[in-house]
């Protein structure tokens, strides 16, 4: 079961059942309480708000739902629950847009420093994970955008996709000389792991490599991932310091110059 109720800014309160928290494009950091009549603008907030004002006893986990609309990259950095469910629209994942907006930001989609984060029903652009933590996907969008890595495992992470389909477009940003810079569909790194369970490629996604895999770090492609052979990337799979790409034979059979697999790739 899923409370939703209002907590006192000016202590913290011991609760009794997991928490429920709003959040609208037409909602208000300043104003709002969480509540479905008064929701938070950003779900950055919620997860802060959260934090600072609800005891969890580290047993219970935090639920934001998302309304329809577009809002700018979440960040979230640390988290008081034991587990932090952000909801869409499961049914019409592109009915909920996060977007790169912000000046600084790169992805959709940041959880860092011992975060773990299960995702539905979300249309993200790009996704990082770092610093031990863990991410879920479940029925969600991936836009490609001008971070250098549609999905970026990083520093003890992991990321499993248990299904989402990848929207169409390039990855990354071009460099000044016009030509565009190192990018990567799935980067694991640092003693990483990403696991694809289910995939699916709505149509082109262009990159130079498909999954890269370095420094004691693994990345596994299901054999029932469906590319559609619509990946576009110069090579499909490198593995470097004692990494593993997995399944590679599942990986799109068509690229525009693909190069042999560098020493290391299984």
């Amino acid at each position: 079961m899923v409370a939703s109720a209002t907590v006192p800014t000016d202590s913290r309160k011991f609760l009794t059942d997991n928490l429920l928290l709003y959040v609208s494009p037409n909602g208000s950091d300043e104003t709002g309480d969480g509540t479905e009549a008064k929701p938070f603008a950003s779900a950055d907030y919620a997860v802060v708000w959260a934090n600072n004002n609800c005891d969890f006893g580290e047993r219970f986990d935090l639920y934001v739902k998302l309304a329809p609309g577009t809002y700018d990259a979440i960040q979230i950095y640390g988290q008081a629950a034991r587990q932090i469910y952000l909801v869409g629209e499961p049914d019409d994942p592109g009915a909920v847009q996060v977007k790169v907006l912000k000046e600084k930001a790169l992805y959709g989609l940041s959880v860092a420093f011992y975060s773990f984060v299960h995702v539905s029903g979300i249309d993200i652009a790009s996704i990082m994970v770092t610093g031990f933590s863990h991410l879920i996907v479940d029925q969600c969008y991936l836009s490609p955008s001008v971070a250098p890595a549609l999905v970026l495992c990083s520093n003890h992470s992991t990321i499993d996709f248990d299904s989402a389909k990848v929207k169409a477009g390039r990855i990354g940003k071009r460099g000044r000389i016009g030509k565009r810079e190192n990018s990567t569909c799935y980067r694991s790194e640092i003693h990483s792991h990403i696991e694809v369970k289910e995939l699916e490629y709505e149509a082109t996604v262009e990159c130079n490599t498909f999954c890269e895999a370095k420094f004691l770090s693994s990345i596994y492609v299901c054999r029932n991932s469906k590319t559609k052979n619509n990946v576009k990337a110069k090579q499909l799979a490198r593995a470097i310091t004692q990494s593993i790409v997995c399944d590679s034979d599942f990986l799109p059979d068509k690229s525009s110059t693909p190069d042999p697999a560098p020493t290391g790739e299984r």
